[in-house]
């Protein structure tokens, strides 16, 4: 971040992604969890809205950074020179920062070497070694492979006025802009395209289990406030409540009726004739 004077880590922007990372990483968790376990409404809904509100929210810096990104790289080139000239030997993250750049990259300058003439750096250089004619640092130099620490292939690397063909001639701002480019398009791609989708498919679907979690405990709250239907508290809510165990006394009852009477009125039913009805006889 040293390199983009623009970026600074206390801007408003990354002020909020940092409040928002430390909502998302464990307080709204902490919301949600006890919204669901307690069965509070209230809660459940509290911690759905600032979901939502944090989607907006990342909406927005997204944006914000849009705008952002075209003023830095509109500006960037100024910005570096200006940097270089200014910091470069005065400030020493700034100098380790762009050594590490020009070692890596194969590039000296921002332009080229010639962006050292003017500089602080040089400036010092000749006050401290005003015989030396070293005119770009030794960072600039193309230096040979070696696995621990690789040296300069020459020494007089320096005195780009004497061996032009030992020094990085490119310089660095394509490589800058390039990892610029690359970043942002990282976070756009990670923070639009994908991010942003499955927070929204998140909270759509949360939506919906937020409202059949409040259906069921609007459920659960009308069946314990009945006294017909259910005890509220303990293993006895499983038990059928009084008007309940009434019904379903009445219901047994009802099934368990005695047989209905025969049509000639007596309790006992008919007994067939044991004997066969005798034919009267005239005597001969």
């Amino acid at each position: 971040m040293s390199l983009f004077p623009s970026i600074d880590l206390r801007h408003p922007s990354l002020l909020y992604a940092y409040l928002a990372l430390a909502l998302q990483g464990g307080i709204l968790q902490a919301i949600g969890c006890i919204g669901a376990i307690r069965m509070n409404e209230r809660l459940l809904n509290v911690y759905w809205t600032l979901m939502l509100l944090l989607l907006f929210g990342d909406v927005v810096l997204g944006v914000v950074w849009l705008f952002r990104f075209h003023y830095l790289s509109g500006h960037l080139k100024e910005e570096l020179r200006t940097r270089l000239g200014e910091q470069y030997g005065v400030d020493p993250e700034f100098q380790m920062l762009w050594d590490r750049l020009q070692n890596e990259q194969g590039c000296c300058g921002v332009d080229g070497p010639k962006d050292f003439s003017s500089s602080e750096w040089l400036k010092k250089e000749r006050q401290d070694f005003p015989q030396h004619r070293q005119l770009v640092p030794r960072s600039c130099c193309k230096l040979r492979p070696s696995l621990r620490e690789p040296e300069p292939l020459n020494m007089t690397c320096v005195e780009t006025d004497r061996n032009p063909a030992l020094i990085h001639l490119p310089g660095c701002y394509e490589a800058v802009h390039r990892w610029l480019q690359h970043a942002a398009d990282i976070l756009c791609v990670l923070g639009f395209c994908v991010i942003a989708f499955l927070k929204l498919c998140f909270l759509g679907i949360l939506r919906y289990e937020i409202r059949e979690m409040i259906q069921k405990i609007k459920v659960l709250r009308d069946m314990s406030e009945s006294p017909g239907l259910m005890d509220p508290t303990g293993p006895a809510s499983l038990l059928p409540g009084p008007a309940m165990a009434a019904k379903l006394r009445r219901q047994r009852s009802s099934t368990e009726q005695p047989p209905k009477p025969p049509p000639n009125g007596n309790n006992n039913e008919a007994e067939p004739s044991s004997s066969p009805t005798k034919k009267n006889s005239s005597p001969e």
